[in-house]
């Protein structure tokens, strides 16, 4: 399994980049909103200079490696990223105002989504690595590995911690009842790793399938909420 460690880093630098550009989408919006009807040159070429770098920016966001965003969804911000560039530099500030009211409404409707798009993938992202690290404990148990299971239980309860962090932080826009549930599930499962871990000789048969079990019910439940 990749390291944790790294994974719950690179989730939290996509969301803080991700509210990061929404926000700056959201402001830039109203300032090509003021623009639109403004006589004042000087500010409608600012405005629609910075709101032209913002894209590149973005532009530059999604060409990361570790960008978690689906490839469609890049696709189609490349293009508006180029729609961008070459209606300001086609038409610069001689652009009428509904084209001045037309860039800004992308921005609006592309930060509404842009958070959403993230959260969503990385739900995806949580899905694959329970499931994944339930079939570990099961191939750990089957092969009668003590090494693998202790590896495949230290990487369930350390991918538990994880969640119950991103439940805390309220980096999700799953519903309260359900993320204090997955908080106790984490609990659970951090309390009774530790009674199966100190047991290996007589594996706790029916606590691990309960691990198992929960892992699959929230992978299927984390897809269930895209």
């Amino acid at each position: 399994m990749e390291s944790l460690s790294k994974m719950i880093e690179q989730f939290n630098n996509q969301i803080k980049e991700a509210q990061q550009e929404a926000e700056l989408l959201k402001e830039y919006a109203e300032h090509l909103e003021t623009a639109s009807v403004s006589s004042d040159n000087n500010y409608k070429f600012l405005v629609l200079d910075e709101n032209l770098k913002m894209w590149v920016e973005i532009d530059s966001y999604l060409n990361n490696k570790n960008n978690l965003l689906p490839i469609e969804i890049k696709n189609n911000l490349n293009k508006l990223s180029k729609y961008v560039e070459m209606v300001t530099v086609c038409k610069g500030i001689d652009m009428k105002e509904e084209t001045f009211k037309s860039l800004a409404n992308i921005n609006k409707q592309i930060a509404e989504g842009l958070l959403d798009s993230v959260t969503t993938t990385i739900a995806q992202q949580e899905a694959y690595y329970l499931a994944k690290s339930g079939l570990d404990l099961v191939e750990a148990y089957k092969a009668k590995d003590d090494v693998k299971m202790v590896e495949a239980l230290d990487n369930n309860q350390r991918l538990w911690i994880m969640i119950k962090t991103l439940m805390n932080k309220g980096q999700t826009k799953l519903p309260v009842e359900v993320r204090e549930n997955l908080v106790k599930l984490a609990d659970y499962i951090a309390t009774n790793t530790i009674k199966v871990g100190q047991n290996l000789n007589n594996i706790d048969k029916k606590m691990l399938d309960s691990f198992v079990s929960i892992n699959k019910h929230i992978s299927e439940g984390l897809i269930g909420h895209r």
